[in-house]
């Protein structure tokens, strides 16, 4: 065994009082650098993403089409369809107890003038009433009973599973999101951004200081641990063990090894304190490597934009957005699930409510007055026509020539 060396005595940084015995410098290092460098690059990102905008992604929304206008005027009539069809139903419980207690002088009049606006008024308050109900049975009630459920809580979970499904393969599969990385530039922005974060950094005095100082901490850390020590004594030790000349003169130190294998390993370990000194002697080819890293980052672009790009794909692909998706819309409960799919149609539900009273007025119309057959049947293929002319039209335009 070899006799027990004097403990050596520890090098100081350079430019440090001490060097502590921990993980506390390089951990303040690459904290301090690290969030340096991640948020300066956050900000160039922000940035770059700010002037790059499009000059007409701040202009005003053009002119409602048709359609949207019509909408709007169809939903004003949403109250007053609905007590419309109040009143209906308490007329037509009404009349035949006005007429057996009213008079026939009293009661024939206004059943003359009621009927006509009754015959005209049934279809619209039924149009409306009937797609009010059938649009409340889609959602209504909310939970399993012996009657009636909801048929979209009914089928929840093949809802959610299609919903999941179809963001995921329609919005944001990995193929979607790298078309769109590479049709934006986000691949060269990263790329560029990233390099000039990092040549802002590595300029500056104070990084270089820090480093140093963790690098040498570092080392002296790693060659002073009685660990290490023990593992390259035992390394050393083996290593001279196994070792087996091959020529007669390496025959001859092979037969000597019991004399110089021990002064070969005292002095390596010997030499071990020595090592942190080496970072005294290499750093300036360290600070020279990474003055031209950040070129050399730009200068290979596709190419780490191609591992980018892997990256990222790869990281969308672990994530399975699809469970995540799914797992948050079965979180919610029958009314929240509600919401999200009506919030954004809520004018579009009530339309088709409206709409339905509107042709049910115009059918209650033509049913009383013949003429008015032929001036909507005129109407319906006016309307036809027009919007044949246009949709052809319009595809002629888009259409290069």
């Amino acid at each position: 065994m070899i006799a027990k060396q004097k403990e050596p005595t520890r090098i100081a940084a350079p430019e440090e009082p001490a060097v502590v015995n921990d993980f506390s410098i390089e951990q303040r290092f690459i904290e301090k650098w690290g969030g340096r460098v991640a948020a300066d690059f956050r900000t160039r990102l922000i940035v770059e993403r700010g002037t790059g905008k499009k000059d007409g992604s701040a202009t005003k929304p053009g002119k409602k089409p048709l359609s949207l206008r019509l909408a709007f005027l169809f939903n004003l009539l949403n109250y007053p369809l609905f007590f419309l069809g109040i009143l209906l139903v308490l007329w037509l419980l009404a009349e035949p107890i006005l007429q057996r207690t009213l008079p026939v002088d009293l009661f024939q009049p206004l059943q003359a003038y009621s009927a006509p606006l009754i015959s005209v008024l049934s279809p619209a308050v039924v149009g409306y009433w009937t797609n009010w109900l059938a649009i409340k049975m889609l959602f209504h009630p909310r939970h399993p009973n012996a009657v009636w459920q909801g048929l979209i809580h009914a089928r929840r979970e093949a809802l959610i599973e299609s919903m999941a499904a179809g963001i995921m393969s329609s919005l944001i599969s990995p193929e979607i999101v790298d078309l769109y990385l590479r049709e934006e530039g986000i691949y060269g922005k990263l790329t560029a951004g990233f390099s000039s974060t990092l040549e802002e950094v590595f300029q500056e005095a104070e990084f270089r200081a820090e480093l140093k100082a963790a690098l040498f901490n570092l080392v002296d850390r790693l060659v002073n641990n009685p660990r290490t020590r023990e593992a390259v004594d035992q390394y050393l030790a083996q290593a001279i063990e196994e070792w087996r000349g091959g020529s007669l003169g390496e025959k001859m130190i092979e037969w000597t090894k019991q004399f110089w294998g021990e002064v070969v390993r005292k002095e390596a370990l010997g030499f071990l304190p020595e090592v942190p000194r080496i970072v005294e002697a290499v750093f300036p080819r360290i600070e020279a490597y990474l003055q031209t890293l950040p070129q050399k980052i730009e200068a290979g672009g596709p190419a780490l934009e191609s591992l980018v790009a892997g990256a990222i794909i790869d990281g969308v692909r672990s994530l399975d957005l699809e469970a995540v998706i799914r797992g948050q819309l079965e979180r919610l409960d029958a009314a929240a699930l509600e919401k999200l799919l009506t919030s954004n149609v809520s004018g579009e539900l009530v339309f088709i409510q409206t709409s339905g009273g509107v042709f049910g007025f115009l059918v209650g119309l033509a049913l009383i007055y013949q003429p008015l057959r032929l001036i909507l049947l005129a109407g319906g293929v006016l309307i036809w026509g027009l919007y044949q002319l246009t949709v052809e039209k319009r595809e002629a335009d888009r259409t290069p020539k």
